[in-house]
Formats: C-alpha cells, structure tokens, sequence
C-alpha cells in the first residue's frame, strides 16, 4: 500500500508530488482507514526548502490531488 499526493507549497507555489508507502520513506499513517501526516519528520518543498508539515492542517491545505495504491 502507498499513497502519492500533488502537493502546492504555499510559499513558493511550486508543484510536486510526494510520494510514501512500504518503498518509501513513511510519512503518513494509513493504518486506521485514514491518512495521518507524520509532523515529527519534514516535508520539505524541493524548491523553497520551506517546510509543509509543522501542522496536519497546514499540510492539508496545500495538498491539490491524491493517489491511493
């Protein structure tokens, strides 16, 4: 099981996909039915190196598509 999202940084604008799952590294909890972010690792834009993750629903927010597998 994986999951990718399309994620929009909120500081720079920029666009990229993230993706987690057993191959990757575990950002995400998807173990109850739902997808918890993980705040203690950072998510970090490849562009502004700003980080995305210091709250759930400030990662929420910036999340334009998701994938499930």
């Amino acid at each position: 099981m994986g999951m990718g999202q399309t994620i929009r940084c909120r500081h720079c604008g920029t666009e990229f996909i993230c993706l987690t799952g057993h191959e990757f590294m575990g950002q995400f909890d998807c173990s109850e039915g739902f997808c918890r972010v993980e705040t203690e690792i950072s998510i970090r834009c490849p562009q502004c190196m700003k980080r995305l993750n210091n709250s759930e629903r400030e990662f929420n927010e910036q999340i334009v598509g998701q994938l499930c597998w």
